[in-house]
C-alpha cells in the first residue's frame, strides 16, 4: 500500500528579500509578500500533482534564514512532533534556512527522528531519494550567502557610523530622530524639559530612587511610554513607572552633551546575535553631534555625584545569597522581595545584624508604587520551619491520609469534568479516524472521475480544516490527562521529601531550595490591635498545602 503523506508546507521571506519584492514597491497589499504567495502557490501544486495531503501552511514573513527561532518554523516542528504532517516541502533550501551547521542537523537528524520527509522542489532534493549528495554543498553555498551578507551590512552600518550618522532603532529619551535626516538626532522639547529637571534633581542632592519617586508622583512618562504615545502605537508593554536604574542610566549617558557614542555593543558573529560589550577602544564617538540638553558644567557636577556614591557602594562587602533569595513574591504586585541587612550598634560595643525583604517595585520606584510588606527573616524562618515539621509530622502518622487529601484539593475543581472529557477524547479519536477514512475516498473519488476537481478541493478543505481543530482539541484534552497524572506522581514524590525534615531543627539554603517553590508575602496590617500578615508558603511539586 502506497504510503499516505501529510504535507506541511513550509514557506519564509527575510527582511532582505521583502525590500526587493513588489511588497516593498507597493503592487500589492503590505499584509502578504508576494514572494510568500508565490512560495505558496508552487508548493500547493506540487503536492496536489504528487497526490499528497496538504494539511497546513507555515509563513514567516521577514525573518532571517540564520535564526531557527521563527515562530512558524517551531510551529512546524510542533506538529511534526504529533504527527501531525509526516512530509516537509519547501520551495529551495535556502527556505528552510541558511546556516550549513543547523541545516544538516535539521535534514540528517531532526526530520529523521521525527518521521518526516523532506523535499525541496527546485533543488531537486528529497531526503527519501538517491539525490542528497547536493544537499549539503547547496546548505554550504547558502550559509556562505549569509556570512557575506552579514559582512556588507556590517561594513556600511560601521561607516554611517565613522561619519558621525545616528543608527540605532530608536532616538535617546530627550532626542528625536530628524524628519529630514533620520540619522540626526533632533531636541524633543518636552522630553528633553525632564531630563534638565532630573539632572537638576541630582544636582541637588536626590537619590536616584526619589528622582523616580518625584516623577512618577506627577504622573510623567518612562521613556519607553514616552515613545509609544508621541511616536509609537500609543501604548506598549514595559511599566509605566520610572524605575531607579531608568534614572541612574539617565543620568550616565554623555548622548545629553551633544556627544554621540556608537559600536559599543555588538553580536559574536553572524551566527550567534549575543550581544556583548566591546572594549573602549573600538568604541566610535563624535563631539557636537547633535544639540546638547545638558550644560558642560553641570554635566561634570552630576558625574561627581555619581561617582562618590559608586566609590561609597564600591566600598561595601559584596552581599551573600539569603535565606529566602529569589524564594519571596509581593502578595499584591507579584513582583519579587528583595533583601535588606541592617547592623545594629549596641553600648557594650556588640553588633547585632538583622536581616528583612520588601517588595522590589516599592524600592525601584522611590517609594511611589505598591508599599514595604516587609517581613523579618527569623520570623519567616520560623514560620517555614514549624510548617515543614508539622508536615513531615502528618505525613508519619498517616501517609495514605494526607495523600488522599491533596489529591482531592487537585482533583476537586476537575472531578465533575473528568468523566465529560474522557467521553470527548473516545468520540474525538472515532471522529479522527472517519475523518482520515474521508480523506482517502476523496482521492479515490478524485482519481476515478466521480467527482470534479473544483468539487474534490472544496470538500478536503473541509474535511482538513475539521481535523486539524478536532485534533488540536484532542491535544489539549490528552495534555491535561498527563498532567493530572504527573501531578499525582508528584504528591508522592513531596510526602517522600517532607518525611526526612519531621525533626528539622534548622533551615539552610539547599532545604529551601529542595522545598520550596515560593512564598507570597502579603501587608502588614493591625486588627483589634494585633498585628496580622498573611504568609502563602507554595511547596515544589505540589503548591499551597
Amino acid at each position: 500500500m502506497t504510503k499516505q503523506y501529510k504535507v506541511g508546507i513550509y514557506c519564509r521571506l527575510s527582511v532582505d528579500d521583502a525590500s526587493n519584492s513588489a511588497k516593498a514597491k507597493h503592487y500589492i497589499p503590505s499584509e502578504e509578500s508576494v514572494s510568500i504567495e508565490n512560495q505558496y502557490e508552487i508548493l500547493s501544486k506540487f503536492a496536489m500533482l504528487n497526490g499528497w495531503i496538504e494539511v497546513k501552511t507555515y509563513r514567516d514573513d521577514g525573518y532571517s534564514g540564520g535564526n531557527f527561532q521563527r515562530p512558524g518554523f517551531l510551529e512546524m516542528l510542533e506538529d511534526a512532533r504529533h504527527g501531525l504532517i509526516n512530509l516537509i516541502l519547501v520551495k529551495d533550501l535556502s527556505r528552510l534556512g541558511r546556516d550549513f551547521v543547523e541545516v544538516g542537523r535539521y535534514t540528517d537528524v531532526v526530520f529523521p527522528s521525527l518521521g518526516c520527509r523532506f523535499v525541496s522542489v527546485l533543488d531537486c532534493l528529497d531526503s527519501e531519494g538517491d539525490n542528497t549528495d547536493m544537499l549539503h554543498f547547496r546548505s554550504l553555498m547558502n550559509d556562505y550567502h549569509l556570512k557575506d551578507l552579514s559582512s556588507k551590512i556590517r561594513s556600511v552600518l560601521h561607516a554611517k557610523k565613522k561619519s558621525g550618522q545616528y543608527v540605532a532603532a530608536y532616538a535617546p529619551y530627550g532626542y528625536r530622530k530628524s524628519e529630514e535626516d533620520k540619522h540626526r538626532l533632533v531636541l524633543d522639547e518636552e522630553a528633553a524639559a525632564v531630563v534638565r529637571e532630573i539632572y537638576q534633581m541630582r544636582y541637588s542632592g536626590m537619590a536616584y530612587g526619589k528622582i523616580a519617586a518625584t516623577l512618577n508622583g506627577r504622573g510623567i512618562l518612562p521613556p519607553s511610554w514616552h515613545w509609544a504615545v508621541h511616536y509609537g502605537k500609543g501604548s506598549c508593554n514595559r511599566s509605566k513607572l520610572w524605575a531607579y536604574a531608568t534614572v541612574k542610566c539617565l543620568l550616565n549617558d554623555d548622548v545629553y552633551l551633544g556627544t554621540l557614542t556608537q559600536n559599543c555593543t555588538g553580536s559574536r558573529s553572524y551566527k550567534d546575535k549575543t550581544m556583548i560589550h566591546k572594549p573602549e577602544s573600538e568604541w566610535i564617538s563624535h563631539e557636537n553631534a547633535h544639540e546638547a540638553i545638558i550644560q558642560p558644567e553641570l554635566w561634570e557636577a552630576v558625574q561627581k555625584i555619581n561617582q562618590a556614591a559608586k566609590q561609597r557602594a564600591d566600598g561595601r562587602t559584596p552581599p551573600q545569597p539569603a535565606l529566602f533569595t529569589g524564594k519571596l513574591v509581593c502578595a499584591d504586585c507579584g513582583h519579587p522581595m528583595v533583601v535588606s541587612r541592617q547592623s545594629l550598634h549596641r553600648k557594650n560595643g556588640t553588633v547585632k545584624r538583622y536581616v528583612s525583604y520588601f517588595c522590589s517595585r516599592f524600592a525601584t520606584t522611590g517609594h511611589s508604587t505598591c508599599s514595604w510588606h516587609r517581613v523579618s527573616e527569623i520570623t519567616l524562618k520560623n514560620i517555614v520551619l514549624s510548617e515543614i515539621r508539622a508536615h513531615g509530622k502528618a505525613v508519619a502518622i498517616d501517609e495514605a491520609a494526607v495523600l488522599d487529601r491533596l489529591k482531592q484539593q487537585i482533583q476537586s475543581a476537575n472531578t465533575s469534568r473528568q468523566e465529560d472529557c474522557q467521553q470527548e477524547i473516545s468520540r474525538l479519536r472515532r471522529r479522527l479516524e472517519e475523518l482520515e477514512r474521508m480523506t482517502a475516498k476523496l482521492y479515490e473519488d478524485k482519481v476515478s472521475g466521480a467527482i470534479s476537481e473544483a468539487s474534490f478541493a472544496l470538500l478536503i478543505e473541509k474535511n482538513e480544516q475539521e481535523r486539524v481543530e478536532k485534533a488540536e482539541r484532542l491535544d489539549t484534552l490528552l495534555a491535561g490527562e498527563r498532567k493530572s497524572q504527573q501531578d499525582i506522581a508528584n504528591i508522592q514524590r513531596w510526602a517522600g521529601t517532607v518525611r526526612q525534615y519531621l525533626d528539622l531543627q534548622d533551615l539552610n539554603r539547599d532545604i529551601v531550595e529542595e522545598l520550596i517553590d515560593h512564598i507570597e508575602i502579603g501587608e502588614r496590617t493591625v486588627i483589634d490591635g494585633q498585628k496580622h500578615q498573611d504568609i502563602k508558603i507554595y511547596y515544589r511539586f505540589v503548591g499551597l498545602v
